[in-house]
């Protein structure tokens, strides 16, 4: 048995690329939804930061069962 370290070292580094890129997301939109009470307590609309926050909340779930689905076979 022998060992394609190039490949496990491309899996890894995508792994952690993709993991980056989740919480980051997430953390955006956290943040988007953190202003927006912030805007709304002071008075001012927030609608438009209220949908980006959500948004990208919500894609970044997408992208999570996105990569369940292509990790449970029963689904192919």
């Amino acid at each position: 048995m022998s060992i394609d370290w190039i490949s496990l070292a491309q899996v890894a580094i995508v792994t952690v690329l993709a993991s980056i890129a989740i919480v980051g997301v997430v953390s955006g939109g956290a943040v988007a939804l953190d202003k927006a009470r912030v805007r709304h307590e002071g008075g001012d609309g927030a609608t438009s930061l209220i949908m980006v926050g959500w948004a990208a909340i919500g894609f970044a779930g997408l992208v999570v069962l996105y990569g369940l689905y292509l990790l449970i076979p029963y689904f192919h």
